[in-house]
């Protein structure tokens, strides 16, 4: 297991569309986070991905899809149905979401893995001169995870648990990641010319987290979040 292996593997990886486009058509990121498992010989990635789907409405357009990679997996890589993780629901007060996907106006909770998350009596957007949008008029899923985000970000992503189910027994744990430099799949940018996914490598070859310089990652900066509103 070599560091020119691992890094073949992540661009065949990227080649069969098993590694994430983290702006890819139609999806909205919110966080993204990296971990790294490595045995003598072995070696796998979990990529975690938070974010909104366009193409569906209210708390099923929010999910967290893991994309599993290695050298050592009893799955094919990238991602399954299996691997989507759904964090949030519906509050006490009934549905979150009306049937266009805005943020009813009746809704004062939402659920995050199950845990009561109280929503603020004012909307958290801002229109063009810095006021605050009518409550739940022009809060859509991106805008409500994107503000849970920021406060309930360890727990929307996944848990060492989640992540365990579905790698192969015997694996250490190496490091984990919520920046570094992802490459830009959809201008065809292969994962072996970033900087990180380099280090990565060398990291799983030797089992040497210090190979990861966090110092020079960097926090994916070519993607964003839907402009217009910013929350408070």
């Amino acid at each position: 297991m070599t560091k020119t292996e691992i890094l073949a593997c992540f661009d065949d990886c990227a080649a069969r569309r098993a590694m994430p486009m983290l702006d890819a058509p139609g999806f909205r990121l919110a966080a993204a986070r990296l971990h790294a498992y490595r045995a003598p010989g072995r070696w796998a990635v979990i990529i975690e991905t938070l974010g909104c789907c366009d193409w569906e409405v209210g708390h099923a357009a929010i999910d967290n899809c893991l994309h599993v990679l290695g050298n050592c997996l009893d799955r094919p890589p990238g991602a399954t149905p299996d691997d989507y993780l759904y964090p949030t629901a519906d509050g006490d007060e009934g549905p979150t979401f009306n049937d266009r996907g805005w943020v009813r106006r009746t809704a004062r909770t939402v659920r995050v893995r199950g845990r009561v998350v109280p929503l603020p009596d004012q909307s958290p957007l801002r229109d063009a001169a810095g006021q605050p949008v009518a409550y739940g008029r022009r809060w859509r899923a991106d805008d409500l995870l994107r503000w849970l985000t920021e406060r309930r970000r360890d727990e929307l992503l996944a848990t060492e648990e989640e992540l365990r189910a579905r790698l192969p027994p015997g694996l250490l744990k190496l490091l984990s990641l919520d920046a570094w430099q992802h490459p830009d799949l959809g201008s065809g940018e292969k994962p072996s010319r970033s900087a990180t996914l380099r280090q990565l490598a060398a990291a799983l070859a030797s089992g040497e987290p210090a190979h990861v310089q966090g110092s020079q990652a960097l926090n994916m900066p070519w993607f964003g979040l839907r402009r217009g509103a910013v929350c408070d």
